[in-house]
């Protein structure tokens, strides 16, 4: 039996010594840019309708290549907060009737929770006065309304509300708002922090009439509408409240084209071709890895392209 045991030891002792992690050797890839027009300082300048054609040589298990235009840029690939301008913009028709001030817009970075004395007490800015609203049947649009005033940082959240009031008497209006959208408009990007379609199912409505369903808001992935009473139906307050639109919210970039990846054999061209006038930054990055390691490189070219 000790015998036995001795064995067994000897064998963990030899299965632990033998034992090793993988490992990966760097990538070898060299990767040049020899056909523009001209250079300025590190700079290479082409002109629109130029291939830039970068040549390969050495091995990488892995080749990604980022062009350094929107949403292609490098240096972006962790970022998930940036604040730039919060906008809201949104069309509106107003028909039937003839009561005036019926829709306030309604916007605030405050509120701690959603029920309905919350809601109603909450410090909301009225900014009604930013957004041109329908006196018709005919289409208004807002443009971009600036929100920044009403967010004090890059972690605020925003909550726009559309509180609709009708009044018992005369013929109430409908209202029908459509191509809502709240964006975070960077100078060079701009991610969209809400809109119709995308948050159907996060509009959050109270009111004192709810009978019939009508006099409420009824959120549909394509407009936000509420039908007005006859003059004999009672006076209506009705909200309808956006989700927590988080300001400083953006998409990490991402790669513009994989050029190489593990099952690939070696290439040793590459061709890009920038679709406008500007100064890009067009990095490669090669890599090997394994699930213990891995090893890179980077190659970075800036580049100018001009008319």
């Amino acid at each position: 039996m000790k015998y036995l045991f001795n064995i067994c030891l000897l064998a963990g002792l030899c299965f632990t010594a033998c034992k090793k992690d993988l490992t990966t050797d760097a990538p070898t890839a060299g990767i040049n840019l020899n056909n523009a027009r001209s250079s300025i300082g590190d700079t290479l300048v082409f002109k629109l309708g130029d291939t830039c054609k970068f040549s390969l040589d050495g091995y990488a298990d892995n080749i990604a290549f980022w062009a350094g235009t929107v949403g292609n840029k490098y240096e972006f690939r962790d970022r998930v907060m940036a604040l730039g301008v919060p906008t809201l913009s949104f069309t509106s028709t107003a028909q039937f009737g003839t009561q005036t001030n019926t829709l306030q817009v309604l916007a605030t970075n405050k509120l701690p929770s959603r029920d309905s004395a919350t809601v109603v007490n909450a410090a909301w800015t009225n900014i009604t006065a930013r957004t041109p609203l329908a006196t018709s049947a005919t289409a208004v649009n807002t443009g971009n309304v600036n929100l920044s005033d009403l967010v004090n940082g890059i972690n605020d959240s925003l909550f726009i509300a559309f509180k609709y009031s009708g009044i018992t008497g005369s013929t109430q209006r409908t209202w029908t708002i459509t191509n809502y959208t709240v964006n975070n408009v960077l100078a060079d990007y701009s991610y969209n922090l809400g809109s119709l379609v995308n948050d159907n199912a996060y509009w959050t409505r109270y009111g004192n009439v709810w009978n019939p369903a009508t006099a409420r808001w009824v959120p549909t992935t394509t407009a936000l509408t509420i039908i007005g009473g006859t003059a004999t139906s009672p006076s209506n307050t009705s909200w309808i409240i956006s989700k927590a639109l988080y300001v400083g919210r953006v998409s990490p970039d991402i790669s513009t084209a994989t050029v190489k990846n593990i099952t690939a054999s070696a290439t040793t061209a590459y061709a890009y071709k920038y679709g406008a006038v500007g100064k890009y930054k067009a990095t490669f990055v090669s890599y090997n890895v394994n699930p213990n390691e891995l090893k890179n490189s980077i190659v970075a070219f800036n580049i100018k392209v001009i008319q």
